[in-house]
């Protein structure tokens, strides 16, 4: 839930009022919040749940009214043209700093996340890497059915010739054939949704009338889409590695048909 749906929305947010309670204790231990009546000049979302159900920017001014007495902390933020850079110039900033000042980047802040994130991200690897190790399997199946099926026109090849390498080499080539043609339609189709996530996503939730990303169960409300090219390549070597090694057993086993035998009750 976003932090302006806590209250009862009203036709003009703008004149709002938001009251702020900030605890203190006073100089001999007594409890003394400090309150202070704000009026609310907008309201912004970032996208992420934790910042969206929090996070109110204010004057200084009445932020420092707010504090407890003796307390004059403040924070700094530096914007940055490359985001990424962030860990690298909080490094920076904390070798030349004294000690009395504490610098954080984001990816610190919200470090669980993005432990989180990497986690999930290694088991949808593993998932659609045992995807990939199906799909190899069913072309070993299907390969050895065709084996089974043409072992008579096998035998009649070797008969007339045939080397056993030659008749290898037709199987590789027909299992290479149907597992490269599949990676590249599913690299095609995978990096053509991954590109139009933005477009496709709110199709989806308008067709069928639900939110995807929902902010009270989610972190965030849309789906981030970033092609890495690195992975697609590694993704696709990898799949490429297990279909030519599907391709293997049903060759040997074509290439190892006995003529005599093969044609033995034709």
């Amino acid at each position: 839930m976003h932090l302006e749906q806590r209250w009862q929305p009203r036709p003009q947010p703008r004149s709002d009022r938001l009251t702020v309670l900030v605890p203190a204790v006073s100089a001999d231990g007594v409890p003394e919040p400090h309150l202070r009546e704000l009026t609310v000049a907008g309201i912004f979302e970032v996208g992420l749940q934790d910042h969206d159900a929090t996070l109110v920017f204010a004057n200084l001014a009445d932020v420092r009214a707010l504090a407890p007495a003796g307390d004059s902390r403040e924070t700094l933020h530096v914007g940055l043209a490359d985001v990424l850079a962030a860990p690298a110039v909080a490094a920076r900033l904390r070798a030349q700093l004294p000690p009395p000042f504490e610098v954080h980047d984001w990816t610190q802040d919200n470090a669980n996340y993005f432990r989180a994130i990497r986690i999930e991200k290694t088991m949808m690897s593993l998932i659609l890497l045992l995807i990939v190790a199906v799909a190899a399997f069913n072309i070993v199946a299907m390969l050895v059915m065709v084996v089974t099926d043409k072992r008579t026109d096998i035998a009649i090849m070797r008969t007339f010739g045939a080397a056993p390498r030659r008749v290898m080499g037709i199987f590789v080539t027909q299992g290479l054939f149907i597992g490269w043609l599949g990676v590249a339609f599913g690299i095609a189709l995978g990096v053509a949704l991954a590109l139009n996530v933005a477009t496709l996503v709110p199709f989806l939730e308008h067709t069928f009338g639900f939110q995807i990303m929902d902010a009270d169960v989610y972190y965030i409300t849309a789906i981030p889409s970033e092609v890495h090219w690195a992975n697609v390549a590694a993704i696709a070597a990898a799949a490429l590695a297990l279909t030519a090694l599907a391709t293997v057993y049903p060759a040997l086993r074509a290439a190892g048909t006995a003529p005599a035998e093969a044609l033995r009750y034709e």
